[in-house]
């Protein structure tokens, strides 16, 4: 038994009292006899102290002692709780905590005619706070690592009043809720990349404020955002030389969750609307003036499907439309299967190029023939199959191949078809 100074002193004072009171005990005078019975309460009281340290400082469960064995105890996935691991340096901040993804992947692609491209990279490294401020405010912070090029970058954030009953106030740098596989986290989606379909229509992740809520078995959001990748001023110039002139993008969506009306695990319709108020010709990476998308997902035991249509009017002219069928079946509660089929026409004038990562990358064997990338078309198909492993909840192995086919071509004969091979490490916390 380890004595703290402060029992040591308390004992030691006890003891001496003790021992000097026994002298006086043969006189069996009143005094002494009191006396003795209160430095027998206080040593008695000292004793449950010390006999209730000892028991805390006792070896728990997990402790091994000498000679004797202890079972295992089964901890608890820190996936699966909520704990809080992170104390907020102010009283305010009632919730903090860490989260951040690390994605790491390998793709192959090849095409005739070109030579093969391949790579290893780091798709994605993020890292970031999320809690609740006060009692009505939630917010979040996330920054993008891009190893090899260095850069780093904020990839979103938001600060949200959740103090009304009819909706949520977010004032954000996030993506506007346009398309299902678009606004499903890159940890969450079964394919190693998006489909053409939804990276066309993507406006990135942009400043603005978004009203949302629910009602019964609705749901919706309607939001305000910059017109532009970025937040600084519009490089349009007026009449004067002046720069600066103001470009708004506009989204709204409705939905209707029919999960516990039939019975299933999920089913989910969505109505998505985009309107970009581009209409000078702004050079910028989201090209439609105006686009609708309509999806369905659903899901009952191990078998999942999520499909969307997307058509896109384009500011320069031309029309963008297609859908994408993505079933998913799990086989065990580690092994899944997925399928993707993707069809998209180009309308008009609008036209289509090869997926960025990585069959668009494709460069020509011969310096005077135009690489893979640069050859565009205005009908596009792929099919897309592979295997995703879940070791955890926090980390996923995925491999997948798809061949993809580029016809009508533009200035030129025959299709252009690209096989791509991926695999990815995915790391959630």
């Amino acid at each position: 038994m380890n004595l703290t100074p402060t029992h040591f002193l308390r004992t030691s004072a006890v003891c001496i009292a003790f021992g000097t009171g026994l002298g006086p005990l043969t006189a069996a005078e009143p005094a002494t006899d009191a006396r003795l019975r209160a430095l027998e309460h206080e040593l008695g009281l000292l004793r449950q102290e010390l006999a209730t340290e000892r028991a805390a400082k006792a070896p728990r469960p997990t402790d091994f002692v000498a000679g004797d064995y202890t079972p295992a105890p089964v901890y608890e996935d820190p996936v699966d709780s909520d704990d809080v691991f992170v104390t907020p340096k102010q009283s305010a901040v009632t919730e903090l905590k860490v989260r951040g993804r690390m994605h790491f992947q390998f793709g192959y692609s090849e095409a005739d005619d070109y030579s093969d491209f391949s790579t290893f990279e780091w798709r994605r490294v993020r890292l970031g706070v999320s809690g609740k401020l006060l009692d009505d405010f939630s917010f979040e912070i996330v920054g993008n690592f891009l190893p090899d090029s260095g850069a780093t970058n904020l990839e979103d954030a938001y600060i949200r009043y959740n103090g009304l009953d009819w909706t949520t106030i977010s004032f954000e740098k996030l993506r506007p809720r346009f398309g299902a596989e678009l606004n499903t986290s890159s940890s969450k989606i079964k394919t190693v990349e998006r489909s053409l379909l939804s990276n066309s229509m993507d406006p990135g992740k942009i400043t603005g404020m978004s009203l949302f809520g629910d009602y019964g078995l609705f749901n919706w959001q309607v939001g305000a955002y910059n017109g532009e990748i970025g937040d600084q001023r519009s490089s349009e110039e007026t009449d004067f030389g002046n720069e600066g002139v103001p470009e708004y993008l506009l989204n709204a969506s409705v939905g209707l969750d029919l999960s516990e009306t039939v019975g299933l695990d999920e089913l989910a319709l969505r109505l998505d609307y985009i309107s970009n108020n581009d209409n000078d010709g702004i050079d910028q990476r989201f090209g439609p003036e105006e686009a609708w998308a309509a999806s369905v997902s659903l899901s009952t035991g191990p078998f999942s499907l999520l499909a969307e249509y997307v058509q896109a009017d384009y500011d320069g002219g031309g029309e963008i439309s297609g859908f994408y069928v993505i079933p998913s079946y799990k086989f065990t509660d580690k092994l899944e299967g997925v399928l993707r089929y993707e069809m998209t026409e180009g309308d008009d004038g609008a036209t289509l190029r090869h997926q960025s990562r990585y069959a668009r990358r494709v460069v020509a064997s011969d310096p005077g023939v135009p690489s893979a990338g640069s050859v565009r078309g205005e009908e596009y198909w792929a099919l897309y199959g592979g295997v995703n492993y879940y070791v955890n909840k926090s980390l996923k192995l995925m491999f997948g191949v798809e061949y993809a086919e580029l016809d009508d071509l533009v200035g030129r004969s025959g299709s252009l078809d690209t096989l791509t091979g991926f695999g990815a490490v995915r790391v959630e916390f």
